[in-house]
């Protein structure tokens, strides 16, 4: 199961609240430890100078006001008593203790070990909140002797009140991760948003779409990488342009030439000879139309719009039926695409053209998924070679190795099916059927198109065809 966003703002934004949520974090720790800490020695010097206090005070009043004074200094909390022992022995002060039994001897002016100090566990007070900071309930037990030889003994415990600081550590928290996600968004706007603008107007590129310049807005990275876009396009539109200028003189040079040796063979006495001759020629007419018709095929300005794929294969359907061809369809009602229909037209034809002259019958199936289409041909033939599937797509390529146009075409016909496909962002793939016969299956993407997808096309698939040497 994926768990990690798609989406590049997202990320971001996760990224960023993990960061801020990790160091505010730590330091709600760190300052909730050191508030502990700081907490408890101001507890403990609060609760020694009232020791401290309540000391000279005894010393001070009447017998009969004692009893007044220590309630009077009590507290539900913490508790002061005289009794005749000390609660502190001299053997449990730790190191610590004895330093601040020591401090509160000379503060009290009286003689050494006259205070006694220790910090023991008890058991957790209902009323009070839990020590969070030392994990478990401490109270400071404090004995000083008396002039008259009594010990005041005092227990306090080192726990305190929630204090305000962390509401304001949550509040803060909080707004931090409210700053986060307008950070992530303005991100989102200003990065993420050329880089999304960037991808689709690749995809449509991809697809054959001529994409207009993009602006140049974002971080330098972001600009660079667009500047490059933007001229890899306008290279590749006058390389287009060219090779479409090349091809238009290649169909005039070619046909006068071609024009002239027909007339010549028809000059020829032996009529055996001549008809060789003229079929040779005829043979190089055909295969001169159709490269050219190719080439101009992927050339030819045409507009992307929306189309319903099911009628589309209903009319070409009828129209085979009119001249007798075996084709049946199974599609729903409706199959709304966007694309070039005339392309598309004829990819299907070519691929019934093929099923029929091959397979006697063909059977068109469309079929529709969540973000794509897939339309099937299968017809009765032979099949063709595994081996050999591949090498069907590559113009000029045939199974029947005669070059008789009447048995085995000009071998551009599954070349245009698969330039068509590709140009509107699919593919085609060619396998026999286990029960015989063969299968074309064209897998059409159905996610919706950017605005640039509803300007013209222009294919690469000239220089393919040129490159090759067939002319």
């Amino acid at each position: 199961m994926r768990l990690a966003p798609r989406s590049l703002g997202v990320r971001l934004a996760l990224l960023l609240l993990l960061a801020v949520v990790g160091a505010q974090a730590v330091a709600f720790t760190m300052v909730a430890l050191e508030s502990s800490r700081v907490g408890r020695a101001v507890a403990r010097t609060q609760f020694l100078d009232r020791a401290a206090t309540l000391v000279r005070l005894l010393d001070a009043v009447p017998a009969d006001a004692v009893p007044a004074v220590l309630e009077a200094y009590g507290s539900p909390r913490r508790s002061f008593t005289l009794d005749a022992t000390s609660f502190v022995s001299e053997s449990a002060m730790a190191d610590d203790a004895a330093r601040l039994a020591h401090r509160l001897d000379r503060r009290l002016a009286a003689g050494a070990g006259q205070a006694r100090i220790a910090l023991v566990d008890r058991d957790t007070d209902p009323d009070a909140p839990s020590d969070h900071g030392a994990g478990k309930l401490q109270a400071l037990r404090v004995s000083v002797r008396l002039g008259d030889g009594r010990w005041l003994n005092g227990e306090a415990p080192l726990a305190l009140q929630t204090p305000p600081w962390i509401r304001i550590g949550l509040i803060q928290a909080v707004a931090s991760v409210v700053a986060v996600l307008a950070v992530a968004g303005i991100a989102m706007r200003g990065i993420v948003g050329p880089v999304s603008a960037l991808a689709r107007a690749a995809e449509m590129a991809g697809r054959g779409a001529v994409v207009e310049p993009l602006p140049e807005r974002g971080p330098q990275e972001l600009r660079t990488m667009t500047a490059a876009f933007n001229g890899m396009q306008a290279r590749s539109r006058a390389f287009v342009a060219d090779r479409t200028r090349m091809l238009a003189a290649i169909s005039h040079d070619l046909r006068t030439p071609i024009a002239s040796l027909w007339l010549r063979a028809e000059m020829v006495e032996d009529a055996d000879l001549r008809g060789a001759m003229v079929r040779t020629i005829s043979e190089m007419g055909r295969m001169v139309d159709a490269t050219l018709a190719f080439a101009r095929e992927d050339a030819l300005v045409q507009d992307s719009g929306p189309l319903d794929l099911a009628a589309m294969v209903r009319a070409l359907v009828a129209d085979h039926a009119v001249l007798g061809r075996e084709v049946s369809v199974a599609a729903p009602m409706h199959l709304p695409f966007h694309g070039r229909a005339m392309t598309l037209r004829r990819a299907l034809d070519n691929l019934v053209d093929n099923a029929v002259r091959y397979g006697d019958r063909a059977r068109i199936t469309l079929e529709s998924g969540p973000d794509s289409v897939r339309i099937l041909v299968d017809d009765d033939g032979p099949g063709m070679p595994p081996d050999r599937v591949e090498e069907m797509f590559a113009p000029f390529t045939r199974l029947e190795v005669s070059r008789n146009a009447e048995t085995g075409g000009t071998g551009l016909g599954l070349a245009i099916v698969r330039s068509a496909v590709r140009a509107h962002g699919g593919d085609i793939r060619m396998s026999n059927r286990p029960g015989g016969g063969l299968r074309a299956e064209i897998t059409l993407s159905t996610r919706e198109p950017g605005p640039s997808d509803e300007r013209p096309a222009s294919r690469r698939a000239m220089p393919d065809v040129v490159g090759r040497g067939h002319l």
